[in-house]
Parts: structure tokens; C-alpha cells; sequence
């Protein structure tokens, strides 16, 4: 009897490839692989506040906005790129998979479905108490400091893996990062059982 294919992806809730990566994650589950997600802060010189955004123009941006719409993702632009070491943190702190995978979501769709701030510490809350998610838990994380040792844990693991990016992806002893079409996924979810 074979295992089940595994997966270890890396995302953080800022980046808009990860944003449409949860459709190729979709697409490796509905293929019997086991995703398992781990936060990585990919801008951690983005400090509390986050940062002005450039204009959002050009090949790279209309990219993203052609790959949202193919897999069913609004795509609002803010003016500012998220701190989202608070966000990450939170996820952390989530035993439950499908819990956790029900709070990402809904942080991403907060971020670039509905442009809202992603560092509210008030949103977050919100959106773990909607995924199934203890409030209470990812408030005493973040005061204790452990969401933020934690997002410190994934990212040693990022490193010892070879991942330096976001959205990355590590299975059979192969890893790219980057986003890549559908149809790549499907057989790449073919090629793991």
C-alpha cells in the first residue's frame, strides 16, 4: 500500500501569488495530495504600518489579475503592501487543518478580495472565530510572543528546505517556487502518487 503524496507549501498572506495559489493547492487536493502549509514572512523589512505600494501596472499585474479571474478570485488592490507578521502568527496558533485552511482563506480574501487592512488585529480575530478558530488562543500567542517564534520556526524550515520565496512548493526531493499553470499541477499531483 503507497502513502499519501505530500506536499509542503510556503505562503504568506501578502503575496498575491499565493493569493491564486490557494487554487493550485485546490487543484493538488482534489488530486489526493496531502498539502501541508507552512507561513513565511517574505518581506520582513515591512515593519508595523506596512508600506506604500507602487502603481500596479504593467505584465506582472495584469498576469495576476488574468490568473484571479480564472480561478474565481476577486483581486482589489490597496495602497499599501500588508505587514503581516500578526496574520502569519495567528495561523500558527491553528491545530486544526481545516480550520487553519478556512482562516487563510478568509485572510486572503480580506486582503485582496476586499482590499482591508491586514494587520488589523481586530479583523484576524473575527476571521478565526468565523474559521472555528480560539480568539483567545491567538490573542495569548501574539502577547506571549509564541505566534511570532513560530512564524520564526517555519521560516528555518523554509531555509533548511531550500525555499526562499513565496508561493513555494517541496515533494520528492524537488521544489519551485513561483506561480505555474493549472494544468502544470494537475500533472505534477499525477506524478507524486
Amino acid at each position: 500500500m503507497s502513502a499519501t503524496p505530500t506536499v509542503e507549501h510556503w505562503f504568506d498572506f501578502l503575496c498575491p501569488f499565493c493569493y491564486i495559489a490557494q487554487d493550485r493547492n485546490r487543484v493538488l487536493r482534489e488530486h489526493g495530495v496531502v498539502v501541508n502549509e507552512h507561513p513565511l514572512q517574505i518581506h520582513p523589512e515591512i515593519g508595523p504600518g506596512g508600506s506604500l505600494a507602487g502603481p500596479r501596472v504593467g505584465p506582472t499585474y495584469e498576469f495576476l489579475a488574468r490568473e484571479a479571474e480564472a480561478a474565481g478570485l476577486p483581486l482589489e488592490w490597496t495602497d499599501r503592501i500588508a505587514y503581516s507578521l500578526p496574520a502569519l502568527g495567528a495561523y500558527t496558533t491553528l491545530d486544526d487543518p481545516e480550520v487553519a485552511d478556512r482562516f487563510a482563506a478568509s485572510v486572503f480574501n480580506a486582503y485582496f478580495g476586499e482590499g482591508q487592512d491586514l494587520e488589523s488585529r481586530d479583523l484576524l480575530l473575527t476571521l478565526t472565530e468565523r474559521a472555528g478558530g480560539d480568539p483567545e488562543l491567538v490573542r495569548a500567542a501574539w502577547e506571549s510572543g509564541e505566534a511570532d517564534r513560530a512564524v520564526g520556526r517555519s521560516a528555518i524550515l523554509a531555509y533548511e528546505h531550500g525555499v526562499e520565496g513565496t508561493p513555494a512548493w517541496v515533494a520528492g526531493g524537488r521544489s519551485f517556487s513561483g506561480l505555474r499553470p493549472r494544468e502544470w499541477f494537475v500533472t505534477w499531483a499525477g506524478s507524486l502518487g
